[in-house]
């Protein structure tokens, strides 16, 4: 509970740690998901399927940066310096 509540056992991240994640995910996103994208329509020829697993398979990765970046937010304290490398 603490650590929600910004307590003193709150775990910190360097920006160090984190820079080249993020850095990494905002140079490579655009052809990450070309690549999705080729990979799933090329694997399903049925194109409603294909769209659907297209869907979900990008919902899930825009679920999961959202949450890598409140993390960044909560735990890195000079997280703002990031914030041009964000994908937002």
């Amino acid at each position: 509970e603490k650590a929600r509540n910004g307590g003193a056992n709150q775990p910190k991240v360097d920006v160090a740690q984190v820079r080249p994640l993020v850095e990494g995910f905002a140079g490579s996103w655009k052809q990450g998901i070309d690549q999705i994208n080729v990979n799933v329509m090329g694997s399903f020829h049925n194109m409603k399927n294909g769209m659907e697993i297209l869907k979900r398979t990008l919902t899930q990765l825009l679920l999961y940066y959202t949450r890598f970046l409140d993390l960044i937010k909560r735990y890195c304290p000079d997280s703002a310096v990031l914030s041009r490398d964000m994908v937002n």
